[in-house]
């Protein structure tokens, strides 16, 4: 099922009128990554903790998934390397640093609470964490990515891709053979006949990670691309016109979605994504962006969430929530007939 916002007018829209643009998020949205990132994140705060900092004993487990989402939508973690190193963290300093003090008590909840603050307040992610936590707990940002990626692309690909040898794992598949298109063709169909028929990405990943996602989303169409910004951007071959990878703008940076939207030529987008960094991305653009040139195009966001994450979603200026990307199209048609078309 999906959500309008109550009060989601023809105002929104502007002068365009109507939407001729999606563009949309890779992971959780494109691609179901809900049985690789995050238990890649689990697994290498696991081993960071336990092994890297000698802390056999820490408490099983360390992080859940609902931990993962809880940051997620915390702001300022949309990257799962940053997050790794986020949890690792504040396990790293309940165990040692914290030992005995009243910080060690507090859950992975009341920290996410913290870090959603911080986010809402300008000074979230990375950010807060330095703020918070005694540098010695914090592993090094290199430690905490290859950590990660030994578990996401395992033993075989991380020497084949990167030319690196596993530390924890070192006959370990990999969790990213489970990752899944969740973008059906239909869907593409159905919003070109919506008048919707230019589509971008914008994504946290980089080179090859975006090879390798659009090789399950769209083996045959959208890999080879040419571009000032190297093999991501911002031109791509059907069905995206524009791929925007986190080395080149990193979400939420409102420039991400005005350069996409400049690419495409757009006339009005609607921006499709998961977490509480893609909300911000639209909702920055707007403030940002959209408030100084009002010429530009209007964007709806709309946010792929189930309860309770729905809830924070509408409560933060979401415009559509959807179940799963597919009903993208049932919720045009509702917002279409809503305002008279």
């Amino acid at each position: 099922m999906f959500w309008l916002r109550p009060d989601l007018d023809r105002a929104a829209l502007g002068a365009a009128g109507w939407l001729d643009t999606a563009i949309f998020d890779i992971d959780g949205v494109l691609l179901d990554t809900s049985g690789s990132f995050r238990r890649s994140v689990i697994a290498a705060t696991e081993a960071l903790v336990r092994v890297a900092n000698g802390l056999a004993d820490a408490p099983d487990p360390l992080v859940t998934f609902d931990d993962v989402a809880r940051f997620k939508l915390a702001g300022g973690f949309n990257d799962d390397w940053n997050l790794t190193q986020a949890l690792a963290a504040l396990w790293t300093a309940r165990l040692r640093e914290w030992r005995g003090a009243p910080q060690a008590e507090r859950s992975l909840s009341e920290w996410a609470e913290d870090a959603t603050a911080a986010t809402r307040a300008g000074r979230g992610g990375l950010d807060w964490l330095r703020g918070v936590v005694p540098a010695s707990a914090i592993p090094a940002w290199e430690d905490a990515r290859w950590t990660h990626d030994e578990f996401y692309l395992g033993a075989a690909m991380l020497r084949e891709a990167f030319g690196r040898v596993p530390r924890y794992t070192p006959a370990a598949p990999g969790v990213r053979q489970t990752e899944r298109s969740l973008l059906a063709p239909e869907t593409l169909t159905e919003l070109a006949a919506l008048s919707l028929s230019k589509y971008g990405i914008i994504t946290g990943r980089d080179s090859p990670y975006v090879e390798w996602a659009l090789e399950v989303i769209a083996p045959e169409g959208a890999v080879a691309r040419t571009g000032p910004y190297g093999p991501h951007g911002p031109h791509a071959r059907p069905p995206f016109g524009v791929i925007v990878p986190g080395s080149l703008y990193a979400k939420p940076d409102p420039e991400a979605l005005a350069h996409a939207l400049a690419v495409l030529e757009a006339r009005a987008a609607v921006y499709v994504g998961d977490t509480a960094d893609d909300l911000d991305l639209v909702l920055r653009y707007r403030a940002e962006r959209l408030a100084q040139a009002p010429d530009l195009p209007p964007t709806l966001a709309v946010s792929v969430a189930s309860e309770p994450a729905a809830e924070t979603f509408r409560q933060r200026g979401a415009d559509i929530i959807l179940t799963r990307v597919s009903e993208l199209p049932a919720a045009l048609v509702a917002l279409r007939q809503r305002l008279g078309g």
